[in-house]
């Protein structure tokens, strides 16, 4: 449970006469009794806290520098970094090659070590996804990417594992290390069924597992992250999908039902289960199919994890955590079909409001910058793009700004407030909470963070506030502003997280 709030105290009174006097006194008594704080419950359902970070493909080049520096000032701890493992390793293994041995000469190491070795720089940590396997790591070889053939991706995990370890002259240990990318989806690992059989979920369980063991080998307090679950069920001609929760129940052999039951002898080890829950709208929108998972039934997803490691289907050291490691809006603009820019940068504080209140512990945002309009679908970054290719010239969104230093603030009966937020980086301290009157913000209330930069609790709008259109937000010493919160709720409008 989180600290009470503190209250501030009112200015002192400049004792112009007994009225003036008198009139300051009943004004202090009267705010004391306003901003009464109420504790929130718990710390998120599962009392577990959150950090933030950005997923990208390799940030090469020149423009490399500028990306990190942005993803640090944005307040994200971790960087998400998707590696194409048919780069690092060699086109035709040549005789002799060992592929578990990271000091085999054929291995191509030096622009990753570049990369993570800038990334740990900026203050960040790095979390290795590994995918695209070369054409002989395939099963059958040359059947193509979406085909990884189990035990060479566990040698080339104990490789890269290895040469990560903390050990190697001028390279940064690496210990968050995920495991493929949308299993549950024909995009990305194939064959999804079989003569009408889901075939997916014992292909990926046997790649946890072995993958599991090397990078365990290695350190065996590395950190496996699993899942990366596209978020739909789809079935149509050329693409299957399973949906994200019904796999989640058949990789961990459990029963359906509000209190799931282990039903095979079947374990997986792993740390982390992650999802990517992109949403059809706002964050509050449910999915048709309560088994697809978006932002509004994550929940869904970290009870069932939860209860996987409880009847022991599940099997980690650590108590299991759950993370987004994807997720992302295209936004209006530069897409005309997404949701405005405005309206987004309420999504985002809300969003990583009800993932802290899900128990999501690391929610990572696809990604910093908006991809080329003219070239690629995706335009959820953070950041517009800029028009010569390069980041130099690249601005922030709104959205950014939600981003690192989110808010959010809910009426609760008549005048009672919830209000949530997390500071920037997650930086302890205290905070302020502010309400504008005509042109000019008021303090009325002050929380102290947790370790991680969380404040949370039911306040009392003061009198003169109007609880149907008043906007809020909190402020931190040295870390500025977050973004102003209307107690207004917006009509939900139902977009495509990204164009087709």
């Amino acid at each position: 449970m989180f600290p009470l709030p503190h209250m501030r105290t009112p200015a002192c009174p400049d004792g112009r006469g007994r009225t003036r006097v008198l009139r300051a006194a009943a004004l202090a008594l009267a705010l004391a009794a306003l901003i009464m704080p109420v504790t929130a419950t718990r710390a998120g359902a599962f009392g577990v806290s959150l950090q933030t970070g950005i997923a990208t493909s390799p940030p090469f080049g020149s423009n490399g520098e500028v990306e990190l520096a942005r993803t640090q000032a944005i307040g994200a701890q971790f960087l998400k970094l998707a590696v194409d493992w048919s780069e690092v390793a060699p086109m035709s293994p040549p005789p002799g090659f060992e592929p578990a041995n990271p000091n085999d000469p054929t291995y191509r190491w030096a622009p990753l070590d570049a990369t993570i070795s800038a990334i740990v720089a900026h203050g960040l940590t790095p979390v290795i996804d590994i995918a695209e396997p070369p054409a002989w790591a395939q099963s059958p070889p040359g059947s193509g990417q979406t085909r990884p053939d189990p035990n060479q991706l566990a040698l080339f995990a104990h490789a890269v594992a290895s040469r990560y370890d903390g050990t190697q002259p001028g390279l940064p240990r690496v210990a968050y290390w995920e495991v493929w990318n949308e299993p549950n989806a024909s995009f990305f690992l194939q064959s999804q069924t079989r003569g009408g059989n889901v075939v997916s979920v014992d292909t990926y369980r046997t790649m946890i597992n072995d993958f599991a063991s090397a990078v365990h080998g290695v350190h065996s307090d590395n950190v496996v992250i699993g899942g990366a679950l596209f978020p739909n069920a789809v079935r149509r001609p050329g693409v299957t999908a399973i949906a994200p929760l019904d796999f989640t129940r058949r990789l961990f052999c459990l029963s359906t039902g509000t209190k799931p039951r282990r039903v095979c002898q079947t374990a997986v080890n792993v740390d982390v289960w992650s999802v990517h829950p992109y949403t059809s709208g706002g964050p509050s929108t449910r999915p048709a199919n309560p088994d697809n998972v978006w932002i509004a039934n994550l929940t869904s997803l970290t009870t069932l994890v939860h209860a996987a490691q409880r009847v022991g289907t599940l099997v980690s050291m650590s108590p299991a955590q759950v993370w987004v490691t994807e997720f992302g809006w295209n936004s209006n603009p530069p897409d005309h079909t997404g949701v405005s820019v405005g309206l987004e940068r309420r999504w985002v504080a809300e969003t990583l409001y009800r993932a802290w209140e899900a128990g999501i512990e690391v929610f990572t945002w696809f990604k910093l910058n908006d991809e080329p309009a003219n070239a690629s679908p995706f335009q959820t970054g953070l950041y517009f793009a800029c028009t010569d290719g390069t980041s130099s010239c690249d601005t922030p969104k709104p959205a950014a700004a939600a981003f690192r230093f989110p808010f959010v603030a809910y009426t609760s009966g008549k005048r009672r407030v919830l209000v949530w937020g997390r500071t920037p980086a997650g930086t302890r301290g205290r905070v302020r909470i502010e309400w504008l009157q005509g042109h000019r913000w008021h303090t009325f209330a002050t929380f102290k963070t947790d370790g991680d930069g969380i404040f949370t609790g039911y306040l009392w709008l003061p009198l003169q506030a109007n609880s149907t259109s008043a906007q809020l937000r909190a402020t931190q010493a040295g870390a500025g502003a977050a973004p102003a919160f209307s107690l207004r709720r917006p009509p939900d409008i139902l977009v495509t997280p990204f164009a087709p």
